[in-house]
């Protein structure tokens, strides 16, 4: 019987959880990048506005409100976020803590799934 053993450093033990709200125009504070649609997990870009965002530019979206959005396009991203009601809780993983870029082979070759 074969055992997988998790490196203390793994991505996955660097994962957090944040708590979003809209601002008075409805704005979250961030831009949405990234998306299936571009082999991409959906990231946050710039933050906008006068206001901090709770997010950091690069970081990673994994979770909205408990739903996986790792492999979603955009678009879905984005409706899902436009679906949840104040506050909004996001998992996330900075992309420099996965060591690589954000697209799904390498961090399937992370993982050792690919």
């Amino acid at each position: 019987m074969s055992r997988v053993v998790q490196k203390k450093n793994h991505w996955a033990g660097r994962v957090r959880q944040c708590s979003l709200t809209r601002g008075p125009g409805g704005q979250l504070g961030f831009v949405l990048l990234g998306g299936a649609e571009h082999g991409e997990f959906p990231y946050a870009g710039a933050v906008v506005g006068d206001g901090e965002a709770a997010l950091s530019e690069g970081e990673l979206l994994l979770e909205v409100q408990g739903v996986r959005v790792s492999g979603l396009p955009r678009y879905d991203v984005l409706e899902v976020i436009r679906s949840c009601k104040d506050p909004i809780v996001v998992k996330a993983v900075r992309q420099d803590q996965i060591g690589g870029p954000a697209s799904f082979s390498a961090l399937q070759e992370q993982c050792g799934s690919g």
